[in-house]
């Protein structure tokens, strides 16, 4: 495999040499400002939101020749919204009976521009899934979270770039075409919220949402260099997305928020838990000498890259910060049943749909002919992309050869994956413990790597949807390439405030988001 990977990695990179680009590095200071502390800075009247918002309308137009990273704008009603929120702000007398803490209790964000993963509906802008199927498709209401961010007074600028259908590693569809690495163009964002990934990581947003199945908000995180956060099992709404997931998907599924501080995580998930007490939690200080550190740097599985020495270093250190400040244990094991992740994941992801044609594209075609789709793509003159096919033919020989679409062999990985679960709930089982785990093998591929070379490198991400565990990305910094890359941190069930303090720690050694070209200014 490791010969594989080696010669498909030297072909791209000839074929990508020479092409390399960075976007341009940030001048302006705004955009070097956590949400949180610009909606400070916007309560008490030290900045307008109408020049924070421009401030970002000018970062999109700076970087998104570089990346492609925007589905579909909506500037000049964000800075209309925008002088609304400086007009309220410029009329309040805060007095005993409403205070400044009231109104960020209230509306936390008030004034900060937001971006939103394609695949989440927002009032207004295309719903598409990025298929030509859906292409003149609008979306009619918000999805719940973008619904909740609107309440805490956020301010939407745009919806971002997706794989076709959300099905693909890489961020690739024929109607908006590739989305592109900020730290380096010939490189994949990851996916599925790639756009969202690539905009945070070039600083054209300051915190947006995407939403997570084999993990479609760390890949992007982990590549371009920020932090992101997914969910508890039934901790977040998830309604609001579409393609509407299939019932076999949808506990396999999490909303979560993508940023460059991680305060903003914290920020953000007290936006998401609503009235959940566990709100109450985020933003706590954690004493972290009770920390119980356990870790695992590999998957022992045939199919999988060994990870780059370079993120097991990082992660060593990281885990080494925790140890001598706080004089705490931290305990490498090994998790047997990890190993069954791509198995398991694929009976639990793939192989239940007996029709996945028919109900992806809402019953618009029931049924493809897939050599003759990918002849057709090969002239351009394809509906779909390749991942879709691809997925559709996985499916196919996946469940009818492999994995089993039968009451039996379902049954068999429903045990496993239950087995799995209760080896994590157990290890997990103190509030003070956490895993630490890679969140990828490698930095960000070149583009077409992740489909042709790692195509089952979703395993360490994969698992914690599939059990449900919470996990935070966490970066760890930039190699001697140019390139981000990070780690998870996994806790108990609904234990996200200690993963998100956990991250908090580590940004203040390793400094969290590294911006492109950061030693140019």
């Amino acid at each position: 495999y490791r010969v594989l990977y080696s010669f498909i990695h030297i072909i791209l990179a000839f074929y990508h040499k020479g092409k390399k680009q960075i976007v341009p590095p940030i001048k302006n200071p705004l955009l070097l400002k956590s949400a949180s502390k610009l909606a400070e800075e916007i309560r008490e009247g030290k900045v307008k939101s109408e020049e924070v918002v421009q401030a970002y309308v000018n970062r999109i137009l700076e970087v998104e020749p570089y990346i492609n990273a925007v589905v579909q704008d909506r500037f000049t009603e964000a800075l209309e919204e925008a002088k609304e929120v400086d007009k309220i702000i410029s009329e309040i007398t805060y007095s005993e009976s409403f205070s400044k803490q009231q109104l960020a209790d209230e509306k936390p964000f008030f004034g900060v521009p937001f971006t939103i993963k394609l695949l989440i509906k927002v009032k207004g802008l295309p719903c598409t899934a990025g298929s030509k199927l859906f292409e003149d498709q609008i979306a009619e209401e918000d999805a719940h979270c973008v619904a909740l961010i609107k309440k805490a007074g956020g301010i939407i600028l745009a919806n971002t770039n997706t794989p076709e259908f959300g099905f693909s590693l890489e961020c690739f569809n024929l109607l908006y075409g590739q989305t592109r690495n900020p730290y380096d163009t010939t490189r994949t964002p990851g996916a599925s919220s790639g756009g969202e990934g690539a905009l945070l990581g070039a600083g054209a947003s300051v915190v947006g949402v995407g939403n997570d199945m084999l993990g479609s908000v760390r890949l992007p995180a982990h590549f371009c260099g920020i932090f992101s956060h997914k969910p508890s099992k039934g901790l977040v709404v998830n309604s609001g997305s579409f393609p509407v997931p299939h019932p076999d998907h949808l506990p396999y599924i999490f909303v979560g928020p993508m940023c460059r501080y991680s305060e903003d995580l914290q920020a953000m998930m007290k936006v998401f838990t609503e009235k959940n007490p566990i709100r109450r939690k985020f933003g706590q200080k954690v004493d972290f000498r009770n920390l119980k550190i356990y870790y695992s740097t590999s998957i022992k599985d045939f199919g999988m890259l060994p990870v780059d020495k370079e993120i097991v270093s990082s992660m060593l250190k990281a885990i080494s910060h925790f140890t001598k400040k706080y004089d705490v244990a931290a305990k490498k094991v090994e998790i047997p049943l990890i190993e069954r992740t791509i198995e398991t994941g694929i009976s639990r992801a793939i192989a239940p749909l007996s029709n996945i044609v028919n109900f992806i594209t809402l019953g618009k075609v029931d049924h493809i002919n897939l050599p003759l789709e990918h002849l057709k793509l090969l002239f351009g003159k394809s509906t779909f992309s390749f991942p879709p096919l691809l997925w559709i033919m996985g499916n196919k020989l996946l469940s009818r050869f492999i994995i089993g679409n039968n009451p039996t062999s379902q049954k068999k990985y429903e045990i496993i994956l239950g087995k799995l679960r209760k080896e994590l709930d157990e290890l997990l089982d103190d509030e003070n413990a956490i895993f630490i785990y890679p969140t990828h093998p490698v930095p960000a591929p070149y583009h077409y790597e992740m489909s042709t070379s790692l195509p089952l490198s979703w395993a360490y991400t994969g698992t914690f949807d599939f059990t449900g565990h919470p996990a935070t990305q966490c970066p760890l910094g930039i190699n001697k390439e140019g390139l981000p890359y990070g780690m998870q941190i996994i806790g108990g069930m609904n234990n996200d405030p200690l993963t998100v303090a956990c991250a908090a720690e580590l940004e203040k050694v390793f400094g969290g988001w590294i911006p492109p070209q950061s030693n140019n200014f």
